[in-house]
C-alpha cells in the first residue's frame, strides 16, 4: 500500500486516505512544509490512490492502473516540475488545458506540481481559473517549501495541509534499517537534517568533517580576534558554497559545547569532544547555549531568504547577519 511506505506523517495519510475513499477530496490542495519530508511522495501517492482500481482510499500496488502510475506512464497522473529555475508559462497552459479535460482510464485525474513557488506570476495567473472552477474529475496538488510565494489568490482557493519537520528518533531508525548506518552515523544525519530525510540522505560526512575542522578553527580563534578578525570570519561563511550547512555545523558545535559545560556526555560531534572541552570552559562556554539559538535563527532566516521571494537581496542579507552573528560570538563575556 503507497501510504503506508510513506515515512512519517500519521496523521496526513490518514485524511487523505479517507478522503480518497470515501470521494471527498478536495479539488486543491497545497501541500506545505520544509523541504525532503515527503511533500511530493505523499502527493504521487494520493494521485495513485485516486487512479487506483481498487475502492478501500489507497494504492493496491498491484493493479494495472498502480503500476503504470508508480512507473511515471499513467495519462491521468501528471508531474509538473521546474524547468530550469522555474515552472514556466507554457508548462502551465499545458497542464490547464489537461485539467479541462476528462479522465483518459481513471475515474479522476491528479495532477501534481512540485516546487510550486517556482511557478512564475505570469503562469500563476494562468492556472487561477483552474483552482476556481475546476472539474470533479481533477485534482491539482501544489508541494513548496515557500507558500509565501504563491498568489494570496492561489493560496486561498486551495486547502492547506502544513507537513512538520519528522521526528528524529523516526529518521534515525529509518537511516540505520534502510540505509545500512552506524548508530553513530544515523544519529548525527538525524539530529543535522532539521527533520528532513532528504537532507539526512544527501549528507556527505567527509564534507561535513572538513567544514566541521575549518569552523572549529574558527570557534578557536574569535576568543582573541578583533573587530578585523571577527569581520573576515563573516566573510568567509557568507562565501561558503553552502551557508545554511555550516550555520548547521556551527549550531551543532555550540549546541555540544553548551552540553559539555552542564556536564553532559552526549554530544553530536564526540569526535571532536577534546577541542571542544578548552571551548566549555572558556567565556564562550558561558553563552554557547543562546549562541546555538542564534546560529539557528541565523540559519531559518537564511533559508527563508533564499527560498523565498527576496532573491536578490539574498548575499548582502547574509554578510550583515554572519557579522551580528560572529561579533556576538567573538564578544567577552
Amino acid at each position: 500500500m503507497a501510504f503506508a511506505r510513506i515515512l512519517g506523517h500519521p496523521r496526513l495519510r490518514g485524511l487523505l486516505a479517507r478522503a480518497v475513499g470515501r470521494r471527498r477530496l478536495p479539488p486543491a490542495l497545497l501541500f506545505s512544509g520544509p523541504s525532503g519530508v515527503g511533500k511530493k511522495t505523499l502527493a504521487l501517492a494520493v494521485g495513485r490512490a485516486l487512479l487506483c482500481e481498487g475502492d478501500d482510499g489507497d494504492a493496491c500496488d498491484g493493479c494495472a492502473a498502480c503500476s503504470r502510475a508508480a512507473r511515471g506512464l499513467h495519462p491521468d497522473a501528471i508531474l509538473v516540475e521546474p524547468d530550469g529555475a522555474s515552472i514556466k508559462i507554457e508548462q502551465v497552459r499545458d497542464a490547464v488545458r489537461e485539467i479541462a479535460g476528462r479522465p483518459f482510464e481513471g475515474r479522476a485525474r491528479a495532477f501534481v506540481f512540485d516546487e510550486a513557488h517556482l511557478v512564475t506570476e505570469q503562469a500563476q495567473n494562468a492556472l487561477l481559473k483552474s483552482l476556481e472552477e475546476p472539474p470533479a474529475t481533477s485534482h491539482v496538488f501544489l508541494v513548496t517549501a515557500s507558500p509565501q510565494a504563491l498568489l494570496p489568490t492561489i493560496r486561498s482557493r486551495c486547502q492547506t495541509l502544513r507537513f512538520s519537520p519528522l521526528p528524529q528518533s523516526l529518521l534515525e531508525t529509518h537511516l540505520r534499517e534502510t540505509s545500512g548506518l552506524s548508530p553513530d552515523e544515523a544519529r548525527l544525519r538525524a539530529a543535522l537534517s532539521g527533520g528532513s530525510l532528504g537532507v539526512a540522505l544527501a549528507f556527505e560526512s567527509e564534507a561535513w568533517r572538513d567544514l566541521r575542522v575549518e569552523l572549529l578553527e574558527m570557534l578557536e580563534k574569535l576568543g582573541r580576534a578583533g573587530t578585523l578578525g571577527r569581520m573576515d570570519a563573516a566573510e568567509r561563511l557568507s562565501e561558503m558554497d553552502d551557508p545554511i550547512l555550516a550555520l548547521t555545523a556551527l549550531r551543532s558545535l555550540l549546541r555540544d559545547v553548551a552540553a559539555l559545560r552542564a556536564g553532559s556526555p552526549a554530544l553530536l560531534n564526540a569526535d571532536v569532544a577534546a577541542r571542544l572541552e578548552p571551548l566549555a570552559r572558556g567565556p564562550l562556554g558561558e553563552r554557547a547555549g543562546e549562541m546555538a539559538r542564534a546560529a539557528g535563527e541565523t540559519r531559518d532566516a537564511l533559508e527563508g531568504k533564499i527560498t523565498g521571494t527576496n532573491l536578490r537581496r539574498g548575499p548582502a542579507n547574509a554578510l550583515l547577519a554572519f557579522d551580528v552573528l560572529m561579533d556576538a560570538l567573538g564578544a567577552p563575556a
